[in-house]
């Protein structure tokens, strides 16, 4: 129909080839389709000039309206995608919400009122397709290609003071194999954790979970409640570390830590308010890491 609408505007199959980027030929197809379709002559063609038909004149018009009102849609959709207005949904735990993407958008929320911002706040990672989400800030082992890279937070295996006391000295990672392990498994996958250090090298090791969960949080308090030892981010735990509630199990061992990402939707053709809301959390993470990514205590950045 668009097809059409140009060769009425432009008079000849060539002009409106040479407007459309196509060949005459492919011209004349569509248009030839086009009446196949509509089962009557839309044009009368002369070797001089071409004219509308009853049919073709009556047919130009309502494709006149629909040419216009796409090309409408299209400017639409640009303005959406190149200003900062509508929807902008974020995925992200209950950790990271409050202590890094919260403080991250500070900026973003106050100099952007006409955003409408929607957090899904969930300790597993949420499908962007199904859930509409726009960006997903998350911290875990499985970065995927096109996945933006902001760094590194450091994990530690940890225990209560009362539960090490209680169980058998542990002075390598396989003597993990006799003890209560707690997991943060939201995927229901095989536990293996690998260790190294420049003496030993690298040691892996396949642990069956007494306990597994996926909230992150209560991991911690089963720890602090002496059912186990957990694997947890150090910096979730730093003050339990300080205050001597959790000590850090295998210190000289190396976990290789977490990498925290962002994962997007819109990875081609990203609308403005995305990309803006990604450089906020970007810059945000470039500032802080250095803080927080390789505490002294921990034996692994992560």
């Amino acid at each position: 129909m668009a097809t059409f609408a140009r060769v009425v505007e432009l008079g000849a199959f060539s002009r409106a080839a040479k407007a459309l980027g196509l060949t005459t030929s492919s011209v004349s197809q569509h248009v030839r389709m086009l009446e196949l379709s509509l089962q009557a002559t839309l044009l009368n063609r002369s070797t001089r000039k071409l004219s509308l038909t009853e049919a073709g004149t009556l047919f130009y018009k309502h494709c006149a309206h629909i040419v216009t009102a796409a090309s409408e849609a299209e400017q639409s959709v640009a303005v959406l995608n190149n200003e900062m207005v509508g929807e902008l949904r974020i995925a992200v735990s209950s950790f990271m919400s409050t202590r890094y993407l919260i403080p991250a958008l500070h900026d973003f929320i106050k100099h952007n009122p006409k955003i409408k911002l929607r957090f899904e706040v969930a300790d597993h990672n949420i499908d962007l397709i199904d859930h509409r989400i726009d960006l997903a800030l998350r911290a875990g082992r499985n970065r995927q290609p096109g996945d933006i890279f902001l760094g590194r937070f450091a994990d530690v295996l940890c225990a209560s003071p009362e539960y090490l006391e209680s169980r058998p000295p542990i002075h390598s990672p396989v003597d993990l194999l006799q003890h209560d392990f707690l997991l943060f498994n939201p995927h229901g996958e095989p536990c293996f954790l690998e260790f190294s250090n420049e003496a030993s090298g690298t040691v892996r090791v396949r642990l069956q979970p007494r306990i597994s969960a996926n909230h992150a949080r209560s991991l911690r308090f089963l720890a602090l409640d002496g059912h186990g030892i957990a694997r947890l981010l150090h910096n979730k735990i730093d003050e339990d570390l300080q205050s001597g509630r959790l000590r850090q199990v295998l210190p000289q061992w190396s976990l290789g830590g977490f990498d925290i990402f962002v994962t997007v939707r819109h990875r081609d053709n990203m609308p403005a308010k995305v990309r803006q809301c990604l450089d906020h959390i970007e810059h945000y993470f470039a500032s802080i890491l250095p803080l927080h990514a390789m505490p002294v205590c921990a034996a692994a950045s992560g």
